[in-house]
This record gives C-alpha cells, sequence and structure tokens, in this order.
C-alpha cells in the first residue's frame, strides 16, 4: 500500500543534507578566509621583520662608513688570546661601566668577538692600530643583536680579513681558511656590486649547526674607499614560525636559483625598498594537518551543522508522522474501493451533530445485483458498485455524508430545515442513480431504499436510525424495488 506522506523519504533526509552542506561549505569558506587572513598576517610580520633587519644594517653601515675613535673603548680593555692560527680578542666584563664610565647606562651584556690572523694581536701591527679605530662600534654589534630574537648574529667582515662578531659564537667558529678566502667567495662580490642596497642571500644552512639562516649584507665604504661588509644572520626557522597560526610550513626561496614546490600556495616576491633579492614567501600545503586544523578551529560550527541536519530530519520525520497518522485515521474511515465514508467513518461524522431541523438517513441498495456479477462478471460489478458512489457524491452537498456499508449497500445523510426538500433531494440522487446507469452496464440497473425522517433535536444511535431504514428497504425490496420507502 503506497502511504500518503507530505514528504517522501528521500526528501526527509537530502533535504536537511542539502542545507547542512550549504552550511557545511559556508564554514570551508570561513575557514579559508580565515587562513588567509593568517598567511597575510604572517607575510606582512616577515616583511616587517626583514624590513627592519634591513634598517639595523643600514645604520650599522652609516657608524661604520663614518666612524671615528673613541676614547671610552680601547684594546687594552680587551682580552686577547692566540688560539691556533688565529687570534681571539673579546671585551673584559663590564667594561663600558669602569673608572666611572657611563654610570648612567644601565648594565648591559656586551657580547662580541674579533678574529683575524696572529698579527691582530700584535699591538704594532697595522691591523692592530685599524682595529683599534672600529672596536668602539662593537658593542653597537651587541646592541642590535639583541634587539629582536631572530637576529641570528651581526659581523663586520674587513678587507683586512678580520672579523667582527656579536655574539661570540660565530667567531669562535671561525677558522684560517675562511678568513683567507672570504673575499674570494660570490657574496663578497655581489654585495660589494651593490654598493647602495642591501643584499638579501638564503637561506643556506650555518656550517656548525645545519640551522638555517638568511643573511643581509652591506659593504662598507669611507670615502669612497671600499672597507669591508657588514652581515646580518636572521634566523630563518623563528622568522617563519607562525606559533601554532597556521597548520601548513612558510617558506622563502630563492626565485633565481629554485623554483618553488607543486604544493606551494600563496607565492609573493619579497619587495622591500633598498633591499635586493629576488627571493618569494609562499605556503606549503600540509593537507592532513590543515584538515586536521579545519576540524579543530571549526568543531562548534561543526557541531551546530550536525545539529541543524538532525534536527532538520527529525522535525521532518514528525511532520510526515502527524501527516500519515492524518492519512490512516482518514483511510480508516473510507471505503478503498469507492472513497466513500465506510461504517464507522459515517458514524464519527454523525457524532458531530448537526443543527438543522430535520435528518434524513436513507439506505440504497442495487437491484439484483448478484444476477450483475454473474452475468456480466465482478469487474462490470465493481463498475456499478463505483459508478453508484460516484453518483451519489455528486449529487449531494459537502455538508451531507454518504458512507458505503458493505457489498452494494450505500447509506445517504441529508440535513435541513425542510423536511420536503429534504425527501425531493433524496429522489433526486435516486432518480440520478437509474437514469445514467446504463454507463456502467448494460441495459442499466435500478436501486431500491429505505428512508428513516427524524427531527433535528432527537437523539438517534446511528444502529437505531440504520435499522429503521433497512426495514424501509426491505419494503421496497419486497413490493417490487426500484423505489424509496419513506
Amino acid at each position: 500500500m503506497q502511504v500518503n506522506r507530505h514528504f517522501s523519504l528521500k526528501f526527509v533526509f537530502l533535504m536537511p543534507l542539502v542545507i547542512a552542506l550549504i552550511v557545511l561549505a559556508l564554514t570551508i569558506k570561513n575557514y579559508y578566509d580565515s587562513v588567509n587572513r593568517d598567511i597575510n598576517d604572517e607575510y606582512e610580520r616577515i616583511n616587517a621583520a626583514l624590513s627592519r633587519a634591513a634598517k639595523v644594517i643600514s645604520a650599522l653601515d652609516y657608524s661604520f662608513s663614518n666612524y671615528s675613535k673613541s676614547n671610552y673603548i680601547l684594546l687594552v680593555e680587551h682580552n686577547r688570546q692566540i688560539k691556533g692560527d688565529l687570534c681571539q680578542m673579546w671585551p673584559i666584563d663590564a667594561a663600558l661601566l669602569s673608572d666611572g664610565r657611563h654610570q648612567e647606562i644601565p648594565a648591559v651584556d656586551i657580547n662580541y668577538m674579533l678574529v683575524g690572523d696572529v698579527s691582530l694581536c700584535d699591538p704594532s701591527s697595522a691591523d692592530y692600530q685599524r682595529v683599534s679605530g672600529q672596536v668602539s662600534l662593537a658593542p653597537v654589534l651587541s646592541f642590535l643583536h639583541d634587539i629582536d630574537s631572530y637576529l641570528l648574529g651581526i659581523h663586520y667582515i674587513d678587507k683586512q680579513g678580520y672579523i667582527m662578531s656579536s655574539p661570540d659564537t660565530y667567531a669562535k667558529s671561525i677558522t684560517l681558511e675562511l678568513l683567507q678566502t672570504i673575499k674570494a667567495r660570490p657574496f663578497w662580490h655581489q654585495t660589494a656590486h651593490n654598493r647602495d642596497l642591501v643584499t638579501l642571500t638564503g637561506p643556506a644552512p650555518i656550517a656548525t649547526t645545519s640551522d638555517l639562516v638568511m643573511s643581509m649584507t652591506m659593504p662598507v665604504f669611507n670615502k669612497g674607499v671600499h672597507q669591508g661588509m657588514l652581515s646580518v644572520d636572521i634566523a630563518y626557522d623563528e622568522l617563519l614560525d607562525s606559533q601554532g597560526t597556521l597548520a601548513g610550513n612558510l617558506s622563502i626561496i630563492d626565485s633565481a636559483r629554485l623554483a618553488p614546490p607543486q604544493n606551494a600556495l600563496r607565492l609573493e616576491t619579497i619587495d622591500i625598498d633598498g633591499v635586493v633579492g629576488e627571493h618569494s614567501l609562499y605556503y606549503l600545503l600540509d593537507l592532513p594537518k590543515e584538515i586536521g586544523n579545519f576540524f579543530s578551529f571549526e568543531r562548534y560550527s561543526l557541531i551546530v551543522t550536525l545539529f541543524i541536519y538532525v534536527f532538520s530530519v527529525i522535525v521532518l520525520f514528525f511532520i510526515n508522522t502527524r501527516v500519515e497518522h492524518g492519512y490512516f485515521k482518514e483511510l480508516a474511515a473510507k471505503d478503498p474501493m469507492t472513497g466513500l465514508l465506510n461504517r464507522r467513518g459515517l458514524e464519527d461524522f454523525l457524532q458531530g451533530g448537526s443543527n438543522a431541523s430535520y435528518a434524513v438517513l436513507s439506505v440504497l441498495d442495487i437491484d439484483d445485483f448478484k444476477a450483475i456479477n454473474d452475468t456480466y462478471g465482478h469487474d462490470v460489478g465493481d463498475r456499478v458498485i463505483t459508478y453508484m458512489a460516484e453518483t451519489i457524491s455528486l449529487s449531494i452537498r459537502d455538508s451531507d455524508a454518504a458512507a458505503r456499508i458493505g457489498g452494494e449497500e450505500f447509506v445517504i445523510y441529508l440535513s435541513g430545515n425542510n423536511i420536503e426538500a429534504l425527501k425531493k433531494s433524496i429522489n433526486r440522487v435516486h432518480h440520478a442513480i437509474c437514469f445514467q446507469s446504463h454507463q456502467a452496464v448494460e441495459g442499466g440497473f435500478t436501486v431500491s431504499g429505505g428512508v428513516e425522517v427524524i427531527q433535528g433535536d432527537v437523539q438517534s444511535s446511528f444502529d437505531k436510525l440504520f435499522k429503521a431504514a433497512d426495514e424501509k428497504l426491505y419494503q421496497a425490496k419486497t413490493s417490487g424495488k426500484n423505489k424509496l420507502v419513506f
């Protein structure tokens, strides 16, 4: 049996699913926009950090290009030692505060080292005299190195082959071979070529730790003569650390040397005023982590989406249940073959009562229905019953009721304030059935009926009314048929 549902089961499950998918799509779009905003923020932070580092090296370049001897820091206030083939010099602790100098300056940790060949430790050597005029700037390297955590080290490399470095860890790893070949390396010539610009290189691993660093270098000129080179080392991993904001990784690539990987997104050229380099930032998509991040950050939205789906399905099921309940209730009150009320449905209808002055209950029965079935078959018999039900339905008002009680027996209930008009209505129905009955069966058929008329204020049960009308039907059947007995 086909159930007359308000919504199909497919609709019940698919429609909430469509709504949930729309909400999910909006959630994904919101997450996508959020990730893009975070990437934009990180790009701005990285560019700002590189710009700040460029300003640091530019400020140092100005100082080294215009340096003069200082009366505050002298090489005599430095420790000196010859280690292998190298001279190492570093400041005596708290040298800036000795002898009452700079009492207004708070105590700071001065951490730098000068490294050169052994002649650097000889006070009579040219290198010693040259570095004496520059060492006053060494604490500046230490101060600036501590400005930002991503500044790994700041170095001054002189053309005479010595290095001034802060912190001292880098200087301690320098070898004589490095000092002797440093001016022959490509970055030295590349930096010297970009006289008034900062050169950005890397990322490249540090030989001692294999940690990746990026370098900003700038040549130092004094009175038009190349004196050396300043270098700022930037901790690559710390610079690009998003502090857990992003699921994927940020990377910087030298576009002149390498191509970005296939899963690189948001490729953006690094463009900083005064900085030379063909570097690009990109976001390296890690799909499994990105999906995990999505479920972590959007878990409440996903819970709401699931709730919307489940709630919508429940609501639609509830509506369907109510509709089906009404459908089955109506089905229980109707004859499935004709669509008229059955006995139960008619009894429920009569319980509603009426305000009319009179009521008529008529029991109609098809004459010789068994002969029709025997002669023409049950299909024709069914057509006769269906025809009679349709004719009755078309001949009565919406406020009246008609029912099929069983087999070929029908009941009509009419109410009104004029008893004669009610009788005429019953006769009209009888005439309409018989007049067009040939449409249902060859030769047509006749109908007999018994009619019980009562006053509207008289309380009578259906069984009592039906019995009275049925007795009159019996009279009609036994007195010639094709008639109504009132």
